[in-house]
């Protein structure tokens, strides 16, 4: 959201100056409050030490932030810590949200100001290659270990659905509908309640997963659980792909490029972009538009093959669409 345009005199200013740090707590708690995940409050918390960290008392009361202030920290982060684009664009995201919530018109904790990013070079998404994919989605032998068998399933998942790593760890046995393909996502980033189709692969894939592990499972169990059927966490998860990964040869370890490999296959695959949004949850159609972007020149072939020049001049004895008459135009429908 853009900064507040109000015009605010200093003495305003002054009269509503505040402990910066107490500013951040009232910013927290209102947000948890609102239900903000955890996993986002924590990212707030992470930032705003490092703001703090770096000016010290300069910010120590709330009027003393400003523009300049923020393209110091911004021109520090990228050229003497060195961090890339990406990094410093997340830091000052997350500062960006605290500090636009201080000016709001009801606090004017500090005085506003526009607050921007640094632009990034576009860059292809981390996915697998499709040969890479076919060696962490070969079945299982019927003595393969447990966690083999789960890391299958988890991956045969992603593929078949484009699921994010944190909603993969609190699906439930109650969740899942595999009658009907279709399952029921109780966290999503965005806090709505989302449900996804399973295509027929999935569903046997998942089936084959649990009748030769956990047929006894509940409903309140977990899908993808520890060995003790409790809950397994999003990190213990990450790692456990990465050890699945490198044992099917794979050297890539990031179990979020299979999100990106699903969306790739989609749109290349013919794929509606407003439905790819719908499937993996975006708020927006920027993201999914983003992936259309990066994989157009790979869809060279499937440009050509709908192109309107290229069918409505094709040589003849070449497949030609059969159009029919619009009832407007006489026709019949």
């Amino acid at each position: 959201m853009p900064a507040p345009r109000k015009v605010v005199r200093r003495s305003d200013i002054e009269d509503k100056n505040i402990k910066t740090k107490a500013a951040f707590e009232q910013f927290i708690y209102e947000k948890a409050a609102n239900g903000l995940v955890e996993e986002t409050l924590s990212s707030y918390r992470i930032t705003f030490n490092k703001f703090l960290a770096f000016f010290e008392e300069s910010v120590k009361n709330t009027y003393d932030i400003g523009s300049e202030l923020i393209t110091e920290w911004k021109v520090c982060m990228a050229s003497v810590e060195e961090l890339s684009a990406t990094t410093v664009n997340h830091h000052i995201s997350n500062i960006r949200v605290f500090l636009y919530w201080c000016m709001e018109d009801d606090r004017n904790y500090v005085k506003p100001f526009r607050i921007t990013l640094t632009k990034v070079k576009e860059e292809m998404p981390k996915d697998y290659t499709v040969e890479e994919v076919k060696a962490l989605l070969k079945k299982p032998e019927r003595k393969a270990p447990f966690t083999e068998w789960r890391m299958w399933a988890v991956c045969c998942f992603v593929i078949g659905t484009g699921a994010r790593l944190g909603t993969l760890v609190d699906i439930r046995f109650r969740d899942i509908d595999l009658n009907n393909g279709k399952v029921f996502y109780q966290h999503t980033k965005n806090k709505k309640l989302q449900f996804a189709n399973l295509s027929p692969q999935l569903v046997k894939s998942l089936n084959d997963y649990i009748s030769e592990w956990l047929y006894n499972a509940k409903e309140d169990n977990y899908l993808f659980c520890k060995q003790d059927m409790g809950q397994i966490s999003k990190a213990a998860l990450s790692q456990a792909y990465g050890q699945y990964a490198h044992s099917r040869g794979v050297k890539k370890s990031n179990i979020h490029g299979l999100r990106h490999t699903f969306a790739r296959e989609w749109f290349l695959n013919g794929g509606d972009v407003v439905q790819l949004s719908k499937i993996l949850g975006h708020s927006t159609l920027a993201m999914s538009e983003h992936y259309m972007n990066v994989y157009a020149d790979m869809a060279k072939d499937r440009f050509v093959e709908y192109n309107p020049l290229d069918n409505i001049t094709r040589n003849a004895g070449t497949k030609r669409i059969v159009r029919h008459k619009s009832k407007a135009n006489g026709g019949t429908a």
